[in-house]
């Protein structure tokens, strides 16, 4: 194995990683503002209501990408290595072809359709006009996957975040915010959701072709490359469906078998225990190029450890905020979204659990998708889906917001298992090793006492929580540093975050070496 090869590879997933995870938070700030603001200012019911609106535009729009985008990032990278401009434009050119008039026509098909899916489905006849809001945005949300993607094949996370995480978010929110202020109700909430989706294409097609790669303007002759993308990408249209079942059905099924209000609930408890998620989508937006690349290269060996050391970093940055997330759900609920909303406790403590498990096999699904075997990952999600949709048909007719949050919880767990199941069988991939029990044990040690000081001397309010957030930070640090958990690849990813965001945490890695 080459360590100077090894590094390099590391050095670019952590750059990713330091810009995708920061415009993350950034992003995640202001879209779990705009939820917030949405469910105190509209209540349980007409939250739901636009939850359903959400749901039905994203069903949509995934149905009209059928698993392209990721064929656009696993062979824009993969051209790129080869020198192959031809091809990465024809690449880009093919998903647009498909996609955009499949998107149009099922934004119509969902227009046409929103009163009988109001009145018929889910009982609601004031969703139709919310409905026909989202439809609108169907094409434009197609497209902007579409070109985010071919940034991302780049092996830059910069525009993802400049178009996904901050544009779409703060536009959001400001349009929400606005309309809501000028007496527009849920409509005006709609509305500022789907204007902020409508100029995402705009923006991440001028970065595309001022910042990385030329699509319209240049007179590169693309190359047909229809065939091998559509190879790689059909069985990702039936990942995509499942993926529609994991992400949708018990919302929708809320909305059929309960009430709008219920779905209000449950969803303010969904995003919030998806928090967990977003520190492994940060590593695995950037890793599956470059996973790609290591594998290309036969680089087995290297890509091995690179997904071990991304995976630990996954791990002890997840766990704790796990747990603070299950000891302190109630809490969470009420300081965060009001008195209302608590009875989704509960379902937040069960969700957390489910995508804390998801998130702690690393980015097992990129090992798959660098190996080709997209095959897989399309059983893996009918495993997955298959469980979500009887679990949530069995459970929520008797358990209500509960067994939606069991359902989907036990679902998330089972198609990770199987999919780490098969990185090992396919490339003997599996990241664990013993050193992942000093962040566990830290983990433990400084959510306990925090609960306890919280629960039983200071009390439970928002400034004590964030004053303990902040105590609990510099205990978690000082004992992964007493419990030596930090190794010669934590360094290397520091640094390399360092390097893309700019920040100095050169005294800290002084600390830390001292530790080693």
């Amino acid at each position: 194995m080459s360590g100077e090869h090894f590094n390099e590879s590391l050095r670019k997933i952590a750059k990713g990683a330091g810009i995708g995870f920061t415009g993350a938070f950034i992003g995640m700030v202001f879209g779990y503002f705009s939820r917030i603001v949405l469910a105190r200012f509209l209540g349980p019911g007409d939250y739901g209501l636009i939850t359903l609106g959400v749901a039905g535009m994203s069903i949509a729009a995934t149905l009209a990408s059928i698993g392209l985008p990721s064929g656009i990032r696993r062979y824009v990278p993969y051209y790129k290595g080869k020198g192959d401009e031809g091809k990465i434009k024809g690449t880009i050119l093919a998903a647009l072809k498909i996609s955009l008039p499949l998107s149009i026509f099922l934004a119509i098909l969902t227009f046409i359709g929103a009163d009988w899916i109001s009145v018929h489905v889910f009982h609601e006849a004031k969703l139709t006009p919310i409905l026909r809001i989202f439809a609108i945005a169907i094409p434009f949300s197609v497209l902007a996957e579409i070109f985010i993607s071919s940034t991302i094949g780049f092996q830059d996370l910069r525009y993802k975040v400049y178009v996904n995480d901050l544009f779409q978010n703060t536009f959001k929110l400001v349009a929400i915010v606005s309309l809501l202020l000028l007496g527009f109700g849920v409509l005006g909430a709609a509305w500022g959701w789907v204007l902020a989706i409508i100029g995402m294409p705009f923006l991440a097609l001028y970065f595309l072709e001022k910042k990385l790669f030329p699509v319209f303007r240049s007179k590169i002759k693309s190359i047909s490359v229809e065939k091998e993308l559509f190879s790689f990408s059909w069985p990702l249209i039936f990942v995509s469906a499942a993926g529609l079942v994991m992400g949708w059905t018990d919302t929708l099924m809320l909305g059929y078998f309960s009430t709008a209000s219920d779905v209000g609930i449950y969803n303010v408890a969904l995003p919030t225990a998806m928090l967990l998620m977003n520190i492994v989508v940060a590593f695995a937006m950037i890793f599956l190029p470059v996973a790609s690349e290591l594998y290309a290269r036969n680089r087995i060996e290297d890509l091995r450890t690179a997904y071990s050391a991304v995976t630990k970093w996954v791990f002890s940055l997840t766990l704790p905020i796990f747990l603070l997330m299950v000891l302190f759900s109630e809490s969470i609920i009420r300081i965060i979204f009001g008195s209302e909303y608590i009875s989704g406790a509960l379902v937040l403590s069960i969700l957390a659990a489910g995508f804390f498990i998801d998130s702690s096999t690393g980015p097992v699904s990129s090992i798959i998708g660098a190996y080709g075997r997209t095959k897989i990952s399309m059983g893996c999600s009918f495993i997955g889906a298959g469980a979500n949709f009887t679990l949530n048909f069995l459970l929520i007719p008797t358990y209500g917001i509960e067994g939606a949050a069991i359902a989907t919880a036990s679902s998330y767990v089972l198609i990770n298992i199987a999919l780490l199941i098969a990185a090992y069988r396919i490339g003997r991939m599996q990241p664990y090793k013993v050193s992942y029990l000093k962040p566990l044990l830290a983990s433990v040690i400084a959510v306990s006492v925090v609960y306890v000081v919280t629960k039983y001397l200071i009390g439970v309010s928002f400034i004590s929580l964030a004053v303990m957030v902040f105590v609990f930070l510099l205990l978690y640090f000082f004992l992964l540093l007493i419990f030596k958990s930090f190794e010669e690849e934590d360094l290397m990813i520091m640094r390399a975050i360092d390097e893309r965001l700019g920040t100095k945490s050169d005294w800290l890695r002084k600390i830390i070496k001292n530790f080693l």
